[in-house]
């Protein structure tokens, strides 16, 4: 019986090209795999910042502009009904004003964000890109929250009747109400639009077309009233909320 012996080494030059070839291989596949792994991250974090900034600039970004350009008209429509149950105008004069008081009910999101933060994407976005937008973001729920109880309190409003006869102190208190409600509620999210809307300018500019129809739709009830905001606005805007 013959027993064959492992071919002996052909001495360490050989040993260590074989090794370097081997070490050499691994580093060549774990730079490939890095490269596939940073392209997969480059187009999820340019999905990602695509979809915030639409959110942003073609979204919730118009929709504050709109309610900065809206608060002056809805500020002088509130007085306007406070002053006529104040100085007793009748039914119908109250009614009429109160059916001119608008305000446009809309979702402010931020499901961009969320979902970015959900996947772990934008831990790697560009962190100052990053901070810039989420400034913006951080009102979102509060301006969200805010339109829902403003929509509640513009039911108060509206559910003063348009039939009867003279208005009684109840119907007046219940329309003051309403009304002071409502002026608190704006003024919430005319503060935040003062904030938020310098910080929306650096990210890029809001989106034109729907910055033009939020405003077409302010100035269908407004009128005139409703003027585009100044470019450095709001340098230029009262330092004191109307009362």
């Amino acid at each position: 019986m013959h027993i064959h012996l492992p071919k002996a080494l052909h001495g360490w030059r050989e040993v260590g090209k074989e090794i370097a070839i081997i070490v050499v291989g691994v580093l060549i596949a774990l730079f490939l795999e890095q490269l596939v792994e940073n392209w997969h991250w480059r187009e999820k974090v340019g999905v990602a910042d695509s979809a915030m900034r639409r959110e942003l600039l073609v979204d919730d970004g118009p929709q504050i502009y709109q309610r900065a350009a809206m608060h002056p008209c809805v500020v002088a429509q509130l007085d306007a009904i406070r002053s006529a149950v104040e100085s007793g105008a009748d039914r119908h004069q109250i009614a009429a004003l109160i059916d001119g008081y608008w305000m446009d009910f809309r979702s402010y999101d931020r499901l961009a964000l969320d979902a970015a933060n959900a996947s772990d994407v934008a831990a790697h976005m560009p962190q100052h890109e990053l901070h810039d937008m989420t400034d913006v973001y951080e009102t979102m729920p509060l301006m969200e929250r805010t339109n829902a109880q403003e929509a509640a309190d513009y039911a108060r409003l509206r559910a003063f009747r348009r039939a009867g006869g003279p208005v009684s102190d109840e119907e007046k208190d219940r329309v003051v109400g309403a009304v002071e409600a409502l002026r608190s509620d704006d003024q919430i999210m005319w503060l935040k639009a003062r904030v938020k809307l310098p910080e929306l300018r650096k990210i890029g500019d809001l989106d034109t077309a729907r910055r033009n129809f939020f405003m077409a739709s302010a100035r269908e009830h407004y009128g005139a009233c409703v003027k585009d905001l100044p470019t450095n606005w709001p340098d230029t805007a009262p330092t004191r909320i109307p009362a």
